[in-house]
């Protein structure tokens, strides 16, 4: 009997033995995991618009929004700015490879509040020549008409390093966009009641034309009528 519970107490020892073992390999694993986990550590995504590179000083841009030279933008409508870009550099070429731009607070310049699209590009321009590149973005819809301020860079290199230009970085306001049909409308309303005055106008000229003669010549009749009476009166009395 004694025996038995000899046997009994040491399969139980040995089995708490087993449960903390395996505890102790389960956190060790978990810490192996952890420990791996933290010595991994991705490249973080870096936005182009931070820390971008200088600008060259061969390079001069100018930027032209077609249709908007008030650079009153409306919200919820694509718009469209040129960048016009000179290399002035007399032996290197300069490959243009990307535009990007950005709607920033008028507060807090580096409070994004809308970024625009990455634009690759991959044109070279050599020295002493210019091109025209093209741009487009689209404002929210949800935007508020207020004023912002409105960035747009150009990203281009040579062979040792690359280069970036804010061709435009002005505060611009945002509007409602004009409905169109509602001018178009208004213009053909216009129109209609300029037509029908002209035309009751016309009408009643040639009313008038023709009812002045009629009483002119009513009149001549009863002036003769009495002439007529006044010399038979004048007879009758020589008579």
């Amino acid at each position: 009997m004694s025996k038995i519970c000899l046997t009994l107490l040491l399969l139980a020892s040995n089995c708490a033995v087993l449960g903390r073992a395996q505890e102790d390999d389960s956190s060790a694993g978990e810490q192996a995991a952890a420990s791996q986990a933290n010595e991994y550590t991705p490249q973080s995504f870096i936005h182009p618009l931070t820390n971008m590179p200088g600008s060259s000083e061969d390079v001069e841009t100018s930027f032209l929004f077609p249709g908007h030279s008030d650079q009153k933008f409306p919200i919820g409508e694509t718009v469209t700015v040129l960048c016009h870009f000179t290399n002035n550099a007399e032996h290197y070429p300069l490959n243009v490879t990307a535009i990007m731009g950005s709607l920033n607070s008028p507060f807090e310049f580096n409070f994004h509040v809308q970024n625009y699209s990455y634009k690759p590009l991959g044109i070279v321009v050599r020295p002493d020549e210019e091109f025209t590149f093209s741009y487009e973005f689209q404002l929210h819809p949800d935007l508020q008409p207020v004023e912002y301020s409105l960035a747009h860079t150009i990203f281009y290199e040579d062979n040792t390093r690359g280069y970036s230009t804010t061709f435009f970085n002005q505060t611009v306001e945002l509007t409602y966009p004009t409905d169109e049909f509602d001018i178009y409308t208004m213009a053909q309303l216009v129109l209609s009641l300029s037509a029908c005055m002209f035309v009751i106008g016309l009408l009643i000229w040639i009313f008038k034309s023709d009812t002045s003669p009629k009483r002119k010549s009513a009149g001549a009749n009863s002036a003769a009528d009495d002439w007529e009476v006044d010399d038979l009166s004048s007879q009758k009395k020589r008579q």
